[in-house]
């Protein structure tokens, strides 16, 4: 993944913009550390997204959203009884 400096990125903003687009991960760094990265938004990238890439967003929403354990007994029966009046 290229990196490219704060003053680098003021003079081809242009350019990092059109590679972004096309696909390709671009990271701005300060002071030699990664800062931003330059990422497509939406509906506005160019070319479709390859299974692969796919494969890893799912994993990424995995990861973020685990499963919710499954209700223990029956929670109607359990729900009705603590409502009880």
């Amino acid at each position: 993944m290229p990196h490219y400096s704060v003053a680098t990125t003021k003079d081809k903003l242009a350019s990092l913009i059109d590679k972004a687009l096309a696909g390709e991960e671009v990271v701005i760094t300060r002071h030699g550390k990664p800062t931003v990265e330059l990422r497509v938004v939406g509906s506005q990238r160019q070319g479709k997204s390859t299974k692969e890439e796919w494969m890893v967003r799912l994993k990424d929403l995995r990861e973020k959203h685990p499963p919710r354990k499954p209700l223990e007994g029956n929670s109607v029966l359990e729900m009705r009884e603590e409502y009880r009046y």
